[in-house]
């Protein structure tokens, strides 16, 4: 064992020191030598104490280089250079799943007898000896696999405490809830981490939203202000973000559950609504798709669809009721005030006023120039979702990797029943037609001016067309 902890110490100070990238030399470790279960455990040992030992030496680094002149900016490289190695090597160590992983890798310091103890291969004869040896230096399968986590939590943990630069610190959240919370011994030791990722705000926010999940739904983990800052989160450019797809699931599973309120659903519906209005097609589905889902989950707030528009009941003056009277004797319709409550600019989902408004923007997409939102916006309407035996929920994932390539790559894909063309059974006698503007006239009026000028233009006309018969006469005649 100690063969294995000094030649870690060793390569280790190598690598992770390195002023270049050390990716060709950690894959040359990882082929080599992280098959065997000490070499990972001491590998796990020896990165926490190398963390520990940068983290300590930030300060006084900092000090020597003011004293002695140094360049702060390269040893600020020097540092961030290596943070991305130890990174690296961290994320490629391997590690164990179960315990029964542990027989199918071997040891680089262990007897012959050592090793066949580990691996199970024990004869009846040798059972008394196991059982002496294992009380003393021989470890089994799962307290190899406690320790491995063990030592595996401790590096990761020392290893976050670090100011990470700010392309590791994201490349950390993205695989943080496939790579690490999986193998760790407790994972709810990353709650601070993860919850200072989670306010941030932005993408961070974002990358930092799955793992905070599972540790919410699988390891009971409390974060009182959830919701509040899920719905910050909810900006146009989050439609145009790497990671949108896997958002759109995560926020469609916060909003799964039963137990969310109706005062929390409504203004979900409703600023993604509203955001329906600046986004891409491809955006404005997977809105649409949302809106569907929450609607049928929360019947409460089905009357949002439906309702119409709200009269706001205004303070009359002298000066509004004499114009009132004055369209009353004109004969013109007296109009009154809507407007929505909604305040989209409102942090707070509560105070949004989202239960006094309605979802007219979902009415709007009716009209959107592309064809599959007005197609999905027209099922939602007419669909009731408050009949849940003869609905269905639309699966988000289907809309969330949604772009403008593959919206075209479908509708080319689509079988067209009637093809439009520009044929018109009578000729038309104005480019436009007076249905498509109400109140437009495209016909000239006759006027005793114009009327006039016809004749004018009539007459001019009738002369030259004599004239020019008669020279044509007088051309032809010998």
């Amino acid at each position: 064992m100690e063969e294995a902890f000094t030649f870690l110490c060793i390569i280790g100070l190598f690598v992770i020191h390195s002023t270049s990238p050390a990716a060709f030399l950690v894959d040359l470790l990882i082929s080599k030598y992280f098959k065997y279960i000490d070499v990972r455990y001491f590998t796990f040992i020896s990165l926490e104490k190398l963390t520990k030992n940068l983290e300590g030496k930030e300060v006084s680094d900092d000090k020597t280089a003011s004293a002695d002149g140094t360049n702060e900016s390269q040893l600020s490289s020097n540092i961030e250079c290596v943070i991305h190695n130890m990174y690296y090597t961290l994320s490629h160590v391997p590690a164990l799943e179960r315990s029964d992983d542990t027989s199918d890798f071997e040891m680089w310091s262990v007897s012959e007898s050592d090793q066949k103890t580990l691996s199970g291969d024990v004869n009846a004869d040798d059972k008394q000896v196991k059982s002496k040896k294992h009380n003393k230096n021989v470890l089994s399968a799962v307290n190899i696999a406690k320790k491995m986590k063990l030592k595996f939590t401790e590096a990761w943990i020392a290893y976050l405490r670090l100011p990470l630069p700010l392309d590791v610190y994201k490349e950390v959240l993205v695989n943080l809830h496939q790579a690490v919370i999986p193998h760790l011994s407790n994972p709810k030791m990353l709650c601070d981490f993860l919850t200072r990722s989670y306010d941030v705000g932005g993408v961070v926010s974002v990358m930092a939203l799955s793992s905070l999940f599972i540790l919410m739904t699988k390891y009971e983990v409390e974060y009182p202000n959830f919701y509040e800052k899920l719905y910050e989160l909810l900006v146009p450019s989050i439609f145009m973000a790497k990671h949108r797809a896997r958002f759109f699931q995560l926020l469609d599973s916060c909003l799964n559950s039963d137990r969310v309120p109706a005062y929390l659903a409504a203004p979900f519906a409703k600023k993604l609504s509203r955001l329906l209005l600046s986004v891409p097609p491809s955006g404005a589905l997977v809105i649409t798709a949302l809106v569907h889902n929450i609607l049928r989950r929360h019947s409460s707030i089905s009357c949002l669809v439906h309702r119409e528009d709200v009269v706001e009941e205004v303070d009359r003056t002298d000066e509004v009721t004499a114009a009132n009277l004055d369209n009353a004797n004109t004969g013109m319709p007296c109009q009154k005030p809507s407007i929505d409550h909604f305040n989209i600019e409102e942090t707070d989902p509560m105070k949004s006023g989202a239960m006094r408004s309605s979802l007219w923007e979902i009415d709007s997409a009716i009209h959107h120039y592309c064809p599959p939102v007005q197609r999905f916006a027209l099922t939602l309407l007419e669909t009731d979702l408050t009949v849940r035996a003869k609905t269905c929920e639309v699966n988000v994932e289907d809309f969330s990797a949604g772009s403008y390539a593959t919206i075209f790559g479908a509708e080319i894909s689509r079988r067209v029943k009637g093809v439009p063309l520009a044929f018109y059974k009578t000729t038309p006698s104005s480019l436009f037609s007076e249905n498509n503007f109400a109140g437009w006239t495209f016909k000239c009026e006759e006027t005793p001016e114009t009327i006039n000028d016809n004749n004018e233009n009539a007459a001019k006309d009738l002369l030259d067309q004599e004239h020019g018969s008669a020279k044509r006469q007088r051309i032809e005649c010998p």
